[in-house]
């Protein structure tokens, strides 16, 4: 049975399988509702050895992602996913078994994707499969529980010098004297935001100006799981702050930047000064390894977000001769 309300977008459906399965979406018109309630029913009519990964997939895509950040990453590997493995995909979820998932992950590898982007994908593979055994009852056991993951590749080691920064300030035309009139100039301000308050890109571009008070900046989208996060703000990016005022303070945020256009325009700006070998998020790593000169440890934790100490050696890259000379 199908219940059918109006929301303020449109249209909000809820179909009730059981006391504990009542999935529930929203749509823009009834049409949409009917549609999906009558597909969530027939999925509910099919045994469970009877349902593909395929369909386990899109379902996934349907009510657990639209919940997640990364809504749009996980759109892009399902399709790959269904477009590369076709066999696999058609395959029933109860015929899957560990040797399967074994040979998956041996021909992601030997294809020469990265570890780091099959533990990446293993991860919402394995949500998808969890959903089955939680959400649906489809499964009872997760055939990726007991295949061995990638190793997790060893941290990253770059920082960005200070003659690499120089070298991209002259190539996206920033100084004292830009008006950051051109997004290229504005990148080149959220770079040195970046290494100021070690927020990453994301959080960077959907700075608006109420998130803005005094020497405080709140970031209320963040990957690590601390809620809104508040963030001192240096002198330096207090300046950077009061110069995109003039520009963009009618604006709805900060820097007007999306995030694919900084990371466009950052690759472009590296190439155009001849520079590999980091990234815009080595910025932050950049920025905590200068933190932690100036704050102490639990200071340093709260202000990038981060709740497990532990955390913070991924980031921190102080090389082994800087500690050396501390010793003296």
């Amino acid at each position: 049975m199908a219940t059918i309300r109006p929301v303020k977008n449109g249209y909000r459906v809820q179909v009730y399988l059981s006391p504990k399965n009542r999935p529930s979406s929203t749509f823009q018109t009834k049409r949409e509702c009917i549609e999906w309630a009558n597909q969530q029913m027939r999925l509910a009519r099919t045994p469970f050895h009877k349902v593909t990964l395929a369909t386990a997939m899109r379902r996934y895509l349907e009510e657990i992602s639209p919940k997640k950040k990364g809504r749009r990453w996980d759109e892009i590997r399902i399709a790959a996913f269904l477009r590369d493995e076709p066999q696999l995909s058609a395959m029933y979820l109860s015929e899957i078994s560990r040797a399967h998932i074994a040979d998956w992950r041996n021909r992601r590898q030997a294809s020469g994707v990265s570890d780091a982007t099959v533990r990446r994908e293993w991860t919402l593979y394995s949500s998808i499969f969890n959903a089955c055994i939680q959400e649906w009852e489809w499964l009872t056991e997760n055939p990726m529980r007991l295949v061995k993951r990638p190793a997790a590749p060893p941290p990253r080691e770059r920082i960005i010098t200070d003659k690499e920064i120089e070298l991209l300030n002259y190539v996206t035309d920033y100084g004292p004297e830009s008006n950051f009139a051109t997004v290229t100039q504005r990148v080149g301000a959220a770079l040195h935001f970046a290494l100021e308050t070690a927020m990453r890109a994301q959080e960077i571009c959907l700075l608006r100006w109420e998130d803005l008070s005094g020497r405080v900046a709140k970031v209320r989208t963040s990957k690590t799981r601390s809620g809104i996060r508040q963030v001192p703000l240096s002198r330096a990016a207090v300046e950077i702050i009061d110069r995109l005022r003039t520009v963009n303070g009618d604006k709805e945020t900060v820097f007007e930047l999306t995030t694919s256009q900084l990371d466009a325009l950052f690759r472009k700006a590296k190439k155009t000064a001849a520079l590999e070998g980091f990234t815009f998020h080595d910025s932050r790593a950049t920025a905590i390894t200068r933190l932690a000169k100036k704050l102490e440890i639990l200071d340093l934790a709260k202000m990038i977000g981060h709740k497990n100490l532990s955390m913070l050696m991924v980031y921190y890259r102080e090389g082994a001769e800087e500690l050396a000379a501390k010793l003296d």
